[in-house]
């Protein structure tokens, strides 16, 4: 097959490969929707209208304490309009068959309830219960709590509480937690009016401990991968096969393509290039207002390399060759990385590797470009690039309440965004590579590219 029909076959296989996610994840039929309260919202209004009391839900929270041996308590504060709060402190008793009627009739997430116990506290109604084997020990006297994850089809856990908090034991950090949900120190809380934490993943793990050192943050990761371990790695091919089989082909293309038509231009020609797509990522930044965070820190520094790096190669070529190409594209990224998982607060530093995985892809499009010119071994780079999605997905799809079809398309669409970037930026290396190898400037490189 000549190469121009090789290459357009390869295109072909990549623009079909981008729609494989939606066709490919398992098409299973999602139970209704729960709730994870139940007597925090309009459930407990049916219920009481039915039962001949009209009534309101001014306000509610639910908190649940996870103790040492697993169990949670769970404790419903719900204010009510005055008219209702009066009849239910005049009658206990009838708020205990309005609330039990709606544990029963109505969809809730709890279905191991024990000790119910109802009462009025003015014009709140407090509704508490225990709910059994929550959690379980993990490594380094770290508690596991894995009774809102589920490897199956699970329906959408929605919040109808306006704040849902989970906590361990008395005196116990929190050290990890969706990234869908606020956290402090100790409590992991979502909330029905953020819209990142209107629901409790399936995916979802708490794992707490006796405190947030270093140790025994490790030994929580080990918990969680001993204990979804097989779910992880499925969950893992699913959402990252697709971006990087894309990915893969992407790259074949892009080389072919540069041997195929390379016109001899230079870096100078290709650098304000690259250049202006630093200025044209930061410019999006700027829109998406991305000022905080580790993931945008990460990206507005990758527009700043794409900037000094094009205008570099545009002003002095000669003077980038390949180990401070690599040097300039990946070890900025990899010490703000680790700065920003040190110093951020959060229960999940990991997502700095994430960003990380997600920015160099971008930038070692440099180095590769220079070494394929050049000639040099060029596997460790691709092999860098391609495994970018499944680096960027691990400390996520254990973790997250995101969905591994939502990853899954995410991906593809960054995938696809790297590419056509990635071309140009490897276009410039190329570049590069053809100045250097004609004599201006060759820093022993080639051997080692």
């Amino acid at each position: 097959m000549r190469p121009r029909t090789l290459a357009l076959a390869a295109l072909a296989l990549l623009v079909a490969l981008a729609g494989l996610p939606v066709g490919s994840a398992p098409a299973e039929a999602r139970p209704p929707p729960e709730a994870v309260c139940g007597v925090c919202g309009e459930a407990f209004e049916e219920s009481a209208a039915a039962a001949g009391v009209p009534l309101t839900v001014e306000s509610s929270a639910l908190r649940v304490r996870v103790g040492d041996d697993g169990v949670g308590v769970w404790t419903a504060r719900v204010e009510l309009d005055g008219e209702s709060a009066t009849t239910f402190r005049e009658n206990p008793d009838r708020l205990e068959r309005v609330v039990r009627r709606t544990f029963e009739d109505y969809r809730v997430f709890t279905d191991d309830r024990r000790r119910l116990d109802t009462r009025m506290d003015g014009d709140t109604a407090v509704v508490t219960f225990e709910v059994p084997d929550m959690a379980s020990r993990g490594y380094g006297d770290v508690l596991v709590v894995d009774y809102f994850h589920d490897d199956g089809v699970r329906g959408t856990v929605y919040v109808d509480a306006d704040r849902f908090v989970v906590t361990g034991p008395e005196g116990s950090s929190l050290l990890t937690a969706p990234a869908e949900t606020r956290t402090n120190e100790t409590a992991a809380v979502w909330s029905a009016a953020d819209e990142d934490a209107s629901s409790v993943g399936s995916q979802t793990y708490l794992t707490f401990g006796p405190d947030a050192g270093l140790a025994t943050t490790a030994a929580a990761y080990a918990s969680l991968a001993a204990d979804s371990g097989p779910g992880v790695l499925t969950n893992l091919a699913w959402v990252a096969f697709v971006p990087t089989l894309v990915l893969t082909v992407g790259v074949l293309l892009i080389r072919q393509f540069d041997r195929r038509f390379d016109s001899g231009r230079g870096a100078r020609r290709f650098g304000p290039v690259v250049a202006g797509l630093g200025v044209l990522w930061g410019l999006c930044l700027l829109v998406l207002r991305a000022f905080s965070g580790s993931v945008a820190a990460m990206a507005w520094l990758l527009a700043l390399q794409l900037v000094a790096l094009g205008v570099a190669s545009a002003v002095r070529p000669g003077a980038l060759g390949f180990r401070r190409l690599v040097a300039a594209t990946v070890g900025p990224q990899v010490a703000l990385a680790v700065a920003t998982a040190v110093a951020m607060p959060g229960p999940n530093p990991w997502f700095s590797v994430s960003a990380l995985a997600l920015e160099v892809a971008v930038v070692l499009f440099l180095p590769l470009g220079y070494a394929a010119r050049r000639d040099g071994d060029t596997r460790p780079l691709s092999l860098a690039i391609v495994a970018a999605p499944a680096v960027f997905a691990l400390p996520l799809v254990p973790l997250g309440g995101y969905g591994v079809l939502f990853v899954g398309i995410l991906l593809v669409v960054w995938v696809l965004v790297t590419l056509a970037t990635g071309s140009l930026v490897y276009r410039l290396g190329w570049a590069l590579g053809g100045d250097s190898a004609r004599g201006q400037v060759d820093d022993g490189t080639r051997a080692t590219a």
